[in-house]
């Protein structure tokens, strides 16, 4: 499996290497990904899906971006996306099947969802629109029932940007950085498209702040990484965020503290936990960032327990584009997106 894996990988590479440049984001760096593949992240809904000898939990991010504006891939219906792991990856045994049929938590089996830019926005998981399988012990496969395409009003997004892995009957191997396929049939036409894939394992949880959809309104939720306010308004919807500590442990009492209009601090017990940066149009005042502290959650999903953070964000005094980031120190980082208009 490993040699077979390895040649398919050896084809990939050598077709799309003239490719990386276009295809990795303005701030990737270019092992993250190639080809189609722009990055691999942990899964926000669990703080160790990434973490040596845990179950495998972990979203990829395809060479799209996640900007609802711009339309993600097509899945016509009878193509399928691939994503073969390395054999390092423990499989316990039980089927690859749709979330309906597979309870996250139970271990027995594994399952996915195709997302479409935000959390809690994935296409439909029905069998009407696709199904998951396995192939052999390494390869998951989403099939399209129908076409899965941009625009389509029963999808409610822009199509296929992600793709969701939540395996709990795969346990991840030893620290390290692990490289699998993306084979996917999202061309033109149904044309074959691929990636490689960069999984990085950690020797333990790293504090992380990850963007959740569930305390907006009811299904579907509404996108709150990229909205439209006006200038010295408040962003239409609250910024919500799961966060963990370092421990992997929820993270309670975590605040918001500003410094001035451009930084924040994140502050749990007197202590800095994480900081706060805005990118703001050329001489725009008055924007602020304000939350917290957070308080006791349930993780949408796996029902994880975790903190939850509420945030408002109240654009400054200048039309144009602000970039909030929120990073947890020794951890991962999130960024939204405003934009005001006069």
């Amino acid at each position: 499996m490993r040699e077979a894996l390895m040649r398919r990988m050896f084809v990939v590479l050598v077709t799309t290497v003239a490719l990386v440049a276009l295809a990795v984001p303005v701030g990737a760096h270019p092992s993250e990904g190639s080809g189609i593949v722009a990055s691999v992240v942990k899964a926000p809904i669990d703080p160790a899906g990434d973490v040596a000898g845990e179950r495998t939990d972990f979203v990829i991010n395809l060479d799209t971006s996640l900007d609802p504006t711009v339309d993600g891939r097509t899945l016509l219906a009878g193509k399928t996306i691939k994503v073969t792991l390395p054999d390092d990856f423990v499989y316990l045994g039980g089927p690859i099947t749709n979330p309906g049929a597979c309870p996250p938590a139970a271990g027995t089996c594994g399952t996915g969802v195709l997302l479409q830019g935000w959390p809690q926005n994935p296409i439909p998981p029905s069998p009407a629109n696709y199904t998951l399988s396995l192939e052999g012990t390494q390869t998951i496969v989403y099939t399209a029932t129908r076409d899965l395409v941009p625009g389509d009003a029963s999808l409610n997004g822009p199509g296929i940007k992600q793709m969701h892995l939540i395996l709990t009957n795969f346990v991840n191997p030893k620290p390290g950085r692990y490289e699998f396929l993306v084979e996917a049939e999202t061309g033109v036409g149904g044309a074959l498209e691929t990636g490689v894939g960069v999984v990085r394992v950690l020797p333990k949880p790293r504090a992380s702040i990850n963007v959740t959809s569930v305390k907006n309104p009811p299904p579907p939720f509404p996108n709150t990484i990229y909205q439209t306010t006006t200038v010295g308004s408040d962003a239409p919807l609250d910024w919500s965020f799961l966060v963990w500590d370092r421990q992997g442990a929820p993270a309670l009492g975590v605040e918001i503290n500003q410094v001035n209009s451009r930084s924040a601090q994140l502050i749990q017990g007197g202590k800095v936990v994480g900081h706060v940066s805005i990118q703001a149009p050329k001489g725009a005042t008055g924007q602020e960032v304000s939350g917290g502290p957070s308080v006791a959650f349930v993780a949408p999903v796996k029902s994880e327990d975790t903190g939850l953070l509420t945030v408002e964000f109240k654009a400054g005094d200048t039309a144009g584009l602000y970039t909030t980031t929120l990073r947890m120190n020794n951890g991962n980082s999130v960024t939204m997106y405003v934009t005001a208009t006069d």
